[in-house]
Formats: structure tokens, sequence, C-alpha cells
């Protein structure tokens, strides 16, 4: 039961990628639109106006005009988001055209039977041509507009395939090292520790399960138990070399996070940050909770800069695919709401996530 709870969050995710239509219920799209609107009321008064009088009379009218339009439209888009969005592409855009066009011409319509307008302009400022020109200006934005939809929804869709295919990448990536050294280790402890050995198998499969797991999001804690299997056996072959210090937050436990997250960080600081050290470091690990977001840290230690003392083993530099997989996936899940930051000082490395904790992004 919690396994297909998961997989429908999951998939409910995974359908706010392919959508067309943003959520016009949010406050910033409608602060977006009431902005455009004024901007194009602006813009189509100064090429109407003739005089300073007229210019705010114009202004005035056409501004509540196009409010009730652009208003209407947006509470219609906002209602009929969830089924307009269920439909094929072009069936989409066809009525999400059909249905602002039918607006616009309701509403003109009214101004027009009304005569609002006209109390102010004559005949010869408006125009016989009154409909003519309100439904052309509009079909003309809403192409605008949607086009622009379908560009960014093409953006996501290329986004999100990049980024699967990335993380399957990822999880398909064990180090070699890490897997003949594992296994070297847990074959050392046949013989002198049945127990440790066939502990640390158990932590090896689980690193093998979650690395052919197709799950994109998951709890914290199931994050940081894959974190501390992985650590497991490194603290087996690395010893006192390795020392880690946790700082979590119990009440963030169940919050979700991107799949691998976690892990792929502390690997990348067990093997540049530790394994060139002779004495080996400490490595924090944080998940707390700052100004309602969820803030993921893991630091490790650098090589002092002693160019007459060699470092235990070859330093090494990565290629920093889990670090761009990990960017890409918060930007794609969590859009500017989520950062990925370095902070890379003379002695210590740190990089760190943070993850709004309300929904991902609509």
């Amino acid at each position: 039961m919690a396994e297909n709870i998961a997989n429908n969050n999951l998939n409910n995710k995974n359908q706010l990628v392919d959508h067309l239509l943003p959520d016009f219920c949010d406050v910033r799209y409608i602060f977006i639109v009431v902005l455009f609107t004024e901007v194009l009321a602006i813009v189509f008064t100064m090429a109407a106006a003739s005089s300073a009088t007229q210019f705010w009379d114009f202004l005035a009218l056409s501004s509540l005009f196009m409010l009730w339009i652009a208003l209407l439209n947006t509470a219609a888009l906002c209602l009929l988001r969830s089924w307009l969005n269920k439909q094929k592409q072009n069936v989409c855009l066809i009525l999400s055209f059909s249905l602002m066009m039918g607006i616009s011409l309701l509403v003109s319509l009214i101004i027009s039977k009304a005569n609002i307008l006209f109390i102010v302009f004559d005949d010869h400022a408006l125009g016989s041509l009154f409909l003519l020109r309100v439904m052309t200006i509009s079909a003309v934005i809403y192409f605008l507009l949607l086009r622009y939809f379908y560009i960014q929804q093409q953006w996501r869709l290329n986004l999100a395939a990049q980024s699967r295919a990335e993380i399957q990448a990822l999880q398909a990536r064990i180090r070699p090292h890490f897997l003949f050294n594992s296994m070297n280790t847990i074959a050392s402890l046949i013989a002198i520790s049945p127990g440790q050995a066939e502990k640390a198998i158990e932590d090896l499969s689980d690193l093998f399960r979650a690395s052919l797991a197709e799950k994109n999001m998951h709890k914290l804690s199931d994050e940081i138990e894959l974190t501390k299997s992985y650590l497991a056996i490194e603290l087996l072959r690395l010893g006192k070399r390795l020392q880690i210090e946790w700082q979590i937050d119990d009440n963030l436990l169940n919050h979700e996070v991107p799949s691998l997250c976690i892990q792929p960080l502390v690997e990348n600081a067990v093997y540049h940050g530790i394994e060139p050290m002779e004495k080996g470091g400490k490595i924090q690990i944080s998940a707390l909770q700052i100004d309602n977001k969820l803030q993921l840290s893991v630091s490790n230690p650098l090589m002092p800069a002693d160019k007459n003392k060699k470092p235990f083993a070859p330093s090494r530099t990565g290629n920093q695919m889990a670090q761009n997989n990990i960017k890409q996936r918060l930007k794609l899940v969590y859009g500017n709401n989520g950062r990925f930051t370095i902070n890379d000082s003379k002695d210590k490395y740190t990089v760190s996530l943070s993850i709004p904790l309300g929904d991902v992004m609509k």
C-alpha cells in the first residue's frame, strides 16, 4: 500500500512537467497577467490618444476593459486547467484559444452594447470596426501566449528527458574502485568476522537496489539510510580515517527529496576528500530546516596546501557528473525555489542543497 501511494505521488509530480497550461490560480501568475495587461493598455493608449486629456481618459477605460478580459480569461483557465491539460496537446491549444476568444467577444459585445467607451470617444476615435479590432488584437496576443506556453513545455520535457537519462547513468554508475574494494573487504572479513561480512553484503545489496530503482523522489529518511549503508562499507575499509558527523532534524525525515541527492555527494567527499589524506578526516552531513526550507549539506576536509608534503593518495579531479545531475533535478522539480551551492574554502569543501518544504514546482 505504501509503495503504491509513493508511486502515485511520483506519477503526479512527473505529470506536472507534461502540463501545457500553468496554474493560473497562483497569485504570481495573476500578478503577471495584471502587469502585462497594464503594459499593453499603456502601449495602445499611447498609439491612439492625441492629447494629454484623451490619454488619461483612454488609459482608464481601456485598462478597465482589458483587465475584465484578462481576469475573466485567467479565472476560466484556472477553473478548467485540470480538464484542459488532460486533453491532447493540439486539442488543449484549440480549446484554450477558443475559450479566450469567446470571452473577449462576450466582453466586447457587452461594452459595445452599453456604449461605455463611446461616451468618451466618438465613432472616429474608436472606429466602426471596434469588435474586429478587439478580436484581431486578442487573436494575436492569445496566439503568442499559447506559443510561449508550448515552447516552455517543450523545454521542460527536454529537461526532464535529459535529467532521467542522467539519473539512470548516475544510478548505474558505481565506481569500479569502490566495488572492488568492497568485495575485497568482504572477502577478508569472511574468515575473521562473518557477521560483519554478512552486514557488508546487505549494505552493498541496498546500494545496488537503489541503483536499479526507478523512483525520482523518496523520503529523506530513505536517502539517509542509503547513505548510511554506503558509509558502513567505507568504514570497514577506512576505519578510523573516516569520521562521520550527522546533524539531522527528525521532523524532516518524512519530507520527500530527489533520490540519490546525498549519497553521491558523500561518495565524492570520501573519494576526493578523505582517501587522499593520510590521517583521513571528518565528513559532516546535515539536514536542517532554515527559513521554511530543507537545507542539506555535505562537507569534507581538503588537503592542506603544503608543497613539501606529498598526499597519502593521488589527488583526484572529478567530472562533476553527480553534482550537475543533482543541480538539474533540483531545477526541474522545484524551479527557482531549489538551490545548489558550493563553498570551496582553503581547508573545507561544502555542497549544499536548498529544498522548499512546500509543493514541487507547478
